[in-house]
């Protein structure tokens, strides 16, 4: 489990969720105001939605959605097509789309790099 809690957090990274950033702060990020460390698009755990984001009502609501989202994903119970057998790269890519403007590759790499794991990495292995 150890390395899923690994990847949630690189992920909240990638998404600009900092605790510096305050709601004083006019720069706090989106993923940071709305306590959605993985700027989901849609949770049942939402309280609501803003500018096409979920929002939780705490941030450990929204980093206990992100960690269902990628166990659900993990278990082939998504609309995504992952399951067990999918990788961290399939994983990003479906995550973070290119054609959503994402720089995919090098959002891959940055996980890599920040959490140690192999983009070969299957996602089964992240919820033993």
């Amino acid at each position: 489990m150890f390395k899923l809690e690994r990847l949630i957090y690189a992920i909240a990274e990638k998404e600009g969720w900092t605790p510096q950033n305050t709601f004083e702060n006019k720069t706090a990020t989106i993923s940071y105001r709305n306590h959605n460390p993985g700027n989901l698009r849609s949770s049942p755990f939402e309280s609501r939605k803003a500018g096409g984001f979920s929002v939780f009502k705490t941030d450990i609501d929204g980093f206990n959605a992100l960690k269902w989202d990628i166990t659900q994903k993990a278990k082939g119970n998504t609309v995504t097509k992952l399951n067990g057998e999918s990788t961290i790269r399939d994983l990003i890519f479906v995550y973070a789309p290119p054609e959503d403007n994402n720089n995919s590759e090098q959002y891959l790499k940055d996980i890599i790099k920040m959490t140690g794991l192999e983009e070969s990495t299957k996602l089964k292995n992240l919820i033993d």
